[in-house]
């Protein structure tokens, strides 16, 4: 059975930049779960696990645009007159503001309008090319519920056989 859209799928995953360098993981926080296609986890890790079935690892890289593509941001209407003066950012200017926590934040204009731009919310890790080792634990319809707590897997099988089903 191989996993797809609205599927419970809980994971673990590790996430490196082209130099190694560690982006995230669960090895020390444990696996997640997650209704595959709810947009909880990463775009572009969702869909290099599309297929993959359960205890199944899958390692590669997500081009740089692909991690959270801009589609899957917020957009925001920004007014000519909010940036410095004499300022007219043209389609796919780029600049950075400073988020609620102060940290900054980067948008790309995606629409000129003529009082302002459409920008969206660029991920920080959006022009990386990320590499990725994903394993599938265990996948179920959202409809059968889990496996009580401290149950085996191997003692209550949710995962592919009832999937099947």
């Amino acid at each position: 059975m191989k996993i797809g859209n609205g599927q419970v799928v809980t994971i673990e995953f590790t996430l490196r930049d082209g130099a190694g360098a560690l982006l995230e993981s669960t090895k020390d926080r444990g696996p997640i779960t997650f209704v595959m296609g709810a947009d909880r986890v990463l775009p572009g890790l969702a869909r290099a696990m599309e297929g993959m079935t359960v205890g199944e690892t899958r390692s590669g890289s997500i081009p740089p645009g692909e991690l959270v593509p801009l589609t899957a941001t917020g957009t925001r209407r920004v007014n000519y007159n909010e940036f410095p003066e004499g300022m007219r950012p043209g389609l796919g200017s780029r600049f950075q503001a400073k988020g609620l926590d102060n940290n900054p934040v980067q948008f790309e204009v995606t629409e000129i309008h003529d009082d302002g731009v459409t920008v969206h919310l660029l991920h920080p890790l959006h022009d990386v090319e990320v590499f990725y080792e994903v394993t599938v634990l265990s996948a179920r319809r959202v409809s059968v519920p889990p496996p009580p707590p401290g149950l085996d897997d191997e003692v209550l099988d949710l995962t592919d056989d009832l999937l099947e089903e």
